[in-house]
């Protein structure tokens, strides 16, 4: 399944956080773009994943390192 994380960061940690991001390995998750946003968002990620749980531990791993908040939207298709 394909989806699409948003992210808000701590302000002053949009590169920490996008070091960390391009670095970060979740079993079953494939991260293809991560895009830097101005708008209501910092951040964008775009991935492939094979389970729901895999998202969600996804989500977990992306709220660090100046990551405070993450919204998950799965692709229907």
């Amino acid at each position: 399944m394909n989806a699409v994380v948003l992210l808000h960061t701590n302000p002053g940690f949009m590169e920490k956080g996008r070091t960390s991001i391009k670095s970060l390995t979740v079993k079953d998750v494939k991260v293809t773009k991560v895009c830097h946003v101005f708008g209501r968002f910092d951040g964008i990620l775009f991935c492939e994943s094979t389970s729901l749980s895999a998202l969600n531990a996804l989500g977990e791993a992306l709220r660090k390192d100046g990551v405070f908040d993450t919204e998950t939207l799965i692709a229907m298709d």
